[in-house]
């Protein structure tokens, strides 16, 4: 997942660069994750860009469904020549109006996939929304977690200047030789440096998020919410957005056949005009039809590629229900999985290496044990705790995961 997290890292930053960081957006002192959903559906470049690919097939779908313009033709003939055509003695005018009549049902069947490509492009802003959901999921968990991290690395340099001023004492009174104390310095010096690193870690991880509402500084807080405690999480794979986007494809390949089935019938031009002539002083009315013969061209090759689309858009539902099957699958497995380690961590592990520390730093105390003693079921019960974090990511990632697939 570590490469997951690079991606919408690198995405958070680019979108943050793009919004230019508005410094329009209030920043809320601590974050909850509706809010952060909130703020990121309402401000991202990602809904605004999909969007507008809606507006665009929509403003295509109306186009499509307009008749051809009608057209007025103006035509002089025998001007300026020689003889009896000197001048403009036997000048003919002619005025006419042509009107295009479409045969085959054309514009309905132009209507029809124009609509059926608009329910492609808002199923496809379904999939944005998603998409950006499940990202904002996933930072603010890293958010969570490393303030976790934080927490657990602020405990830890207390509890190492508690462990070097006790081991300083009992040099002092000569219990410990003076190795001890230094040993001490040195877990504190340790501490430390591992603090300022979760530090900036946790603010890296609480910019990420802001960065992806637009967001000019990050939160002082994000509330403590790990996704996975309470989610239940309803699945019907067929309606999946992924499967409802290739179904929309299909529908769309079909749609765009008849169109070029009815692109191949040839269209009627009727006009009707009037035409004076100048030498007889006399008028008369004109009308005219024509229709081109479909002799060559009968849009063959549009039909024939309209008919590979169809069967690609099959294919591709095919491979998506496949897709989005296993996809559900992995996450349902590694759901359970993270469920139960977190319920063992939580439960057992870390209770155990906690009673572990409790009995080693009491028994430090008495002489029983040593510095090193403290220092390594300390260094465990610290290990379980970052394991017991990861876990609650894992699963986590695993809802998120559910929820994307899931959605609607």
């Amino acid at each position: 997942m570590k490469w997951k997290k690079a991606r919408w890292r690198l995405l958070a930053t680019a979108l943050f660069a793009v919004s230019g960081g508005s410094s329009l957006l209030a920043q809320p002192s601590n974050v909850s994750l509706a809010e952060a959903l909130r703020l990121a559906g309402a401000e991202s470049p990602v809904i605004n860009v999909s969007q507008a690919e809606v507006d665009a097939a929509r403003g295509n779908e109306r186009q499509e469904g307009l008749r051809p313009n009608p057209e007025i033709s103006v035509e002089a003939e025998n001007i300026a020549g020689t003889g009896v055509f000197k001048g403009l003695r036997s000048t003919e005018m002619t005025v006419a109006v042509g009107q295009r009549l479409e045969l085959g049902g054309k514009r309905g069947a132009r209507r029809r996939a124009a609509a059926a490509e608009t329910n492609v492009a808002e199923i496809e802003a379904s999939i944005a929304r998603a998409e950006l959901a499940a990202e904002v999921r996933l930072a603010y968990t890293d958010a969570v977690a490393a303030q976790n991290r934080l927490e657990l690395a602020n405990r830890v340099v207390e509890r190492n200047r508690e462990l070097a001023r006790i081991a300083g004492i009992l040099v002092e009174v000569g219990r410990d030789p003076p190795l001890r104390a230094i040993r001490a310095q040195g877990a504190l010096g340790e501490a430390k440096a591992a603090q300022q690193s979760a530090e900036a870690e946790a603010y890296s991880a609480r910019l990420t998020l802001a960065s992806l509402w637009g967001g000019q500084a990050p939160p002082d807080r994000v509330q403590e919410i790990w996704l996975g405690e309470t989610d239940m999480i309803d699945f019907d794979p067929v309606q999946a957005l992924p499967i409802q986007l290739a179904a929309a494809n299909t529908n769309a390949a079909e749609a765009i056949i008849k169109r070029e089935r009815a692109n191949a019938v040839p269209d009627v031009t009727l006009s009707g005009g009037f035409r004076r002539f100048e030498e007889s002083n006399d008028n008369a009315f004109v009308v005219g039809a024509s229709i081109a013969i479909p002799l060559w061209n009968r849009n063959q090759g549009n039909v024939d590629i309209a008919r590979a689309r169809l069967r690609s858009a099959q294919a591709r539902r095919s491979l998506q229900l496949l897709a989005v099957n296993r996809q559900f699958g992995i996450a349902q497995a590694r759901l359970r999985a993270a469920k139960t380690r977190v319920q063992t961590l939580q439960n057992e592990t870390l209770p155990q290496a906690e009673e572990a520390l409790r009995l080693a730093r009491l028994g430090y105390g008495y002489g029983k044990f040593n510095l090193i003693d403290v220092l390594d079921a300390a260094s465990a019960r610290d290990s379980v705790e970052n394991s017991l974090i990861e876990a609650k990511v894992a699963r986590a990632q695993s809802v998120t995961t559910l929820l994307r697939l899931g959605a609607e």
